[in-house]
């Protein structure tokens, strides 16, 4: 088959630390790049900026194309609303040939969906939609501080979503929480929404299952090392988890043992809106004394990622909303078991007491307590889940069958839509 993707914000070969950058790039990547394995096309179009190739391959058979659209730069995936004729204008002048021939267009984010949307109906073509992350969800938990919301943009997004879903001949959501949001908040059919979770590469992260050593060699001398990555960004709720820091230190302390939290402070060269919120991390440390604490860290390579999921003894997921979790599954590939958000999709990839646990990150004793529990269970129990994750990311989460899965949607509508002609 010929697949096509749309999301303009979230380029699959984003480098880490670059605005946007983070699982939903790396799902779209490897997605695409199972796909092609198994023997179908893939083209994805994504916006083109910063002086990146028009046309770069992720594999063979999965190749991006870059199109303009906007303003030079950098522009914010909440502001793409009034350009994203002019991306599918540009993809479709230059690959209206290729497209007339594929089997499906996929539509990722709402700015994708929408684009997807109108190029489904300039070609005829059956549409498939993933939001991997929906615009009610987050506005409950992520209310919009400015007063005309330009911050977030929730009008816009919310009534495309709608749009979307009303016109999409099938819908991927990545979670239980995510299909019953589909149906229940926004109208969709049931026979139109399919559960199909994110996965990982098992080879690629390094199974760790004794901690300790690998602790040393990095020059970590704490009891405990407890890990958190991603965007500098007050969704990611890492001001949160500083909340419940005090809380583990003192515990530990009375206990005679000492723990380290790694924790992003964001590019060097951060934006605005990244360098106000690591003003924001910085400073609320400092006022709770708990720097000593913590070990901020720049952008991480791709080695030193792996390291810090194998080393840690526990993967925190502060977030106040999470669509599926992707960085859940990776710390799980590592062996190491999570503290996640019990908002969106960390319900169904967390089992309680046996990889993991889940406590709402608004409320800092509850957060830290849930660390605490896992850090001071006998060793025994702890080693327990550490195997307890591995085996859940090797038999649930493996992307050749989350790709396989995805294959049989689009087989299922571009089916559908022949028996219509």
């Amino acid at each position: 088959m010929r697949i096509a993707f749309f999301c303009p914000h979230s380029d699959p070969l984003a480098v880490t630390g670059e605005p946007d950058a983070g699982g939903q790039c790396i799902y779209e990547a490897r997605v695409a790049e199972q796909l092609a394995r198994q023997g179908h096309e893939v083209r994805v179009y994504t916006r083109r900026w910063g002086g990146k190739a028009v046309r770069q391959d992720i594999c063979d058979g999965a190749t991006i194309f870059r199109y303009p659209m906007g303003p030079d730069g950098f522009l914010r995936k909440e502001d793409m609303g009034p350009h994203l004729a002019e991306f599918v204008e540009h993809t479709l002048f230059r690959q209206t040939t290729w497209l007339r021939h594929a089997d499906a267009i996929h539509g990722h984010y709402w700015d994708g969906g929408a684009s997807a949307l109108m190029a489904s109906l300039a070609l005829g073509k059956p549409l498939l939609f993933t939001s991997h992350s929906l615009g009610l969800l987050k506005r409950d938990r992520v209310p919009d501080p400015t007063p005309d919301g330009s911050k977030f943009r929730y009008d816009v997004r919310i009534r495309a979503e709608k749009k979307i879903l009303d016109a999409a001949d099938a819908v991927i959501a990545l979670s239980r929480t995510e299909r019953d949001a589909l149906m229940g908040r926004y109208g969709a059919s049931a026979e139109k929404v399919r559960i199909v979770p994110g996965g990982v590469d098992t080879e690629a992260f390094h199974l760790c299952l004794e901690k300790t050593k690998l602790q040393r060699q990095l020059g970590f001398s704490s009891d405990y090392l407890l890990f958190t990555v991603g965007r500098l960004d007050p969704r990611k709720g890492f001001l949160e988890l500083i909340e419940a820091i005090p809380r583990v230190v003192k515990t530990l302390r009375e206990t005679g043992k000492t723990v380290t939290f790694l924790i992003p402070i964001g590019p060097e060269k951060p934006s605005p809106d990244e360098s106000a919120y690591r003003d924001a991390l910085l400073g609320r440390a400092n006022e709770l004394q708990v720097t000593d604490a913590i070990h901020w860290f720049h952008r991480l390579t791709d080695q030193e990622l792996f390291q810090y999921y194998a080393a840690a003894d526990l993967f925190l997921c502060p977030s106040p909303y999470e669509p599926f979790g992707l960085v859940l599954v990776e710390a799980f590939a590592s062996g190491t078991p999570v503290i996640a958000t019990p908002h969106g999709g960390p319900t169904d990839i967390v089992t309680p007491g046996v990889n993991g646990y889940l406590a709402d990150p608004a409320d800092p004793p509850a957060f830290a307590a849930r660390i605490l529990d896992a850090l001071l269970a006998p060793e025994n129990e702890r080693r327990r889940m550490r195997a307890a994750a591995a085996e859940r990311a090797r038999t649930r989460y493996a992307w050749p069958s989350v790709a396989s899965a995805i294959a049989d949607v689009y087989r299922s509508i571009r089916d559908d839509a022949h028996a219509l002609r």
